[in-house]
């Protein structure tokens, strides 16, 4: 339905003026000339909107969220006050004066009607006041993951917006690949915000422009979207295809983008790649061994493309690190076994699974977290150099040894590590999975004694040194992931955000210290000072559904344009 808005003082000015006129017993042009003049004079009053009219998102798939549309007699801005019987939020979603609007209603709820009230503002501060307005949301689907709040401290939290994507998993190590939610939630727990999606989601981030961008599905592509859930542009990895190309996908030369896809500042993307190498005097098993052949091994790529798909640069992994070095699960194949089945029999041994990248702007650099390999690597984009290696000392021959960063005190080595991050302190931030913490041929730590943690660690490049400065692990709670998860720097508190996404519990619910038994996930913000402690705890679990989150990150607000940096 649409409406017609009109000030108060406009109203009122026409009531009054109108009888006088008439009185005035003036000709019909005169007449029409003072009800124009009157019409001029009210334009100096508040402003008039015509055309007004709420929606609900036309999207099924991110369903709380609206579309405000009107048009204004002169260039305006809207607050929008969103009340859903319970809570009250006041956003202003747009920053620039206009005339013709479609104004985004974010931050809905499930199941509830929301009362929306939008204030009009010209440039001189005079304004119309949009009221009953309302949109009602559904309740969530019935495959929407369990999720429970088990703890908050709100005014210790680092301000805004959770957003973390779920899969699901049919099998322990059988994932759905047809089934992804990417979820926001309030400081609450409270469901603000889902896109659900036909096929497993990575980490969603936030494009300079607000869209949000992330991949993930097993067929190589990555995606822009817009807060309503529509795709605004797809890339696809052009050197092993395995589905039909959607119309206006635009092709990037690589085998596959996995794990990490970020957005630089010249609006570039620097992603994680893949190719396959054949390696002669390749060792054909653990521990290495005398025993050596010609193996195919998937090696990562770290390539920097433009947004119309063109290559800028690349740098293979296969060239700067030691491809011979073997970690646990380096002769592993399976992570990319939907694109290479119909091409390599056997699989292409997965040497170094390479799982995040962190751009260093000022020093055109890269950081490379290696899961498999049990090390960070920093690599100088302009020449493709290794300049350090983060990890245990295990393994590595000349000229690599050479670049090894030496412990300061007691340090146990990261393993198995995700979403390594640089602080704004300059240190690096990481969830250390742990893991059997080994590699060969040194033996696996005993499934008792293992653990993950969240990990801060300092490098001193110019000592070639690395020390611990801070974890959130078992001095504190112990627990295991041993696989994905995430930590994340949050600024404005100093908080961190860990994602402890990879859990497993046994058939009676105990918690587990490695892969196997039941999938559940959490996220938690902990304080690091004064003291280390927790704050807020979400669990993602369901006895009967098998669930892990990838990672989790904050964002100050649901709306781009009040979006700010914590995390």
């Amino acid at each position: 339905m649409k409406f017609m808005y009109v000030s108060n003082q406009v109203k009122d000015d026409l009531y009054y003026y109108l009888p006088i006129l008439r009185n005035l017993k003036l000709n019909r042009f005169a007449l029409m000339a003072a009800l124009g003049i009157l019409t001029l004079l009210s334009c100096a009053g508040p402003p008039v909107a015509t055309n007004v009219q709420l929606v609900p998102n036309p999207n099924k798939n991110a369903p709380l969220a609206g579309i405000l549309t009107f048009t204004s007699d002169r260039p305006v801005s809207a607050t929008l006050t969103i009340d859903d019987g319970v809570t009250r939020q006041i956003v202003q979603p747009e920053d620039s004066l206009k005339t013709n609007h479609q104004v985004l209603v974010l931050g809905l709820k499930p199941g509830k009607l929301h009362q929306i009230t939008a204030t009009l503002k010209d440039e001189n501060g005079r304004e119309l006041v949009l009221d009953s307005l309302s949109i009602e949301t559904p309740p969530l689907p019935d495959d929407f993951p369990s999720l429970e709040l088990v703890q908050e401290k709100t005014g210790e939290m680092e301000p805004g917006i959770t957003m973390f994507t779920v899969f699901r998993w049919k099998e322990p190590f059988d994932d759905d690949s047809d089934w992804g939610y990417a979820i926001a939630v309030n400081e609450a727990g409270e469901v603000v915000w889902y896109l659900k999606a036909d096929h497993w989601i990575d980490e969603v981030r936030r494009k300079h422009n607000g869209n949000l961008i992330f991949g993930g599905v097993d067929d190589g592509r990555f995606f822009e979207l817009d807060m309503l859930g529509n795709i605004v542009q797809e890339w696809y990895s052009s050197g092993a295809v395995t589905k039909p190309i959607a119309e206006g996908s635009i092709a990037v030369d690589t085998d596959m983008f996995h794990h990490d896809v970020i957005e630089l500042a010249s609006g570039n993307f620097l992603g994680l790649g893949l190719e396959v190498r054949s390696l002669e005097d390749f060792p054909a098993a653990y521990p290495p061994s005398e025993k050596k052949e010609t193996a195919d091994v998937a090696g990562d790529v770290i390539i920097e493309f433009t947004p119309d798909g063109s290559t800028v640069r690349k740098w293979s992994l296969v060239d700067i690190l030691d491809p011979r070095r073997l970690g646990e699960g380096s002769l592993d194949g399976g992570h990319y076994y939907d694109i290479y089945k119909d091409i390599y029999d056997p699989l292409p041994h997965d040497i170094t699974h390479s799982n995040a990248i962190f751009y260093i702007e000022e020093e055109d650099a890269v950081l490379v977290s290696s899961n498999f390999q049990c090390a960070i690597y920093k690599i100088d984009m302009k020449t493709g150099t290794l300049l350090w290696i983060l990890g245990d000392p295990t393994g590595w021959n000349k000229p690599w040894s050479d670049k090894l960063l030496k412990p300061i005190g007691e340090l146990t080595w990261p393993c198995h590590q995700h979403g390594v991050e640089m602080t704004p302190q300059g240190t690096l931030l990481m969830f250390d999975n742990g893991g059997a913490r080994f590699i060969p041929p040194n033996p696996p730590m005993p499934e008792k004694d293992r653990f993950s943690r969240a990990l801060e660690l300092r490098v001193d490049e110019i000592a070639g040194t690395v020390e611990e400065v801070w974890t959130y692990g078992p001095e504190q709670e112990r627990f295991v992931s041993p696989f994905i998860s995430d930590a994340d720097y949050l600024t404005n508190t100093d908080n961190v955000l860990i994602t402890d996404g990879g859990r497993f519990k046994d058939k009676e619910g105990n918690l587990m210290p490695t892969f196997g038994g039941h999938q559940w996930a959490r996220i938690l913000e902990v304080s690091k000072e004064p003291t280390t402690e927790k704050i807020w705890e979400l669990h993602i679990y369901d006895p009967e559904i098998r669930y892990s989150v990838y990672r989790a990150q904050r964002f100050y607000s649901l709306y781009p344009n009040l979006d700010r940096p914590t995390g």
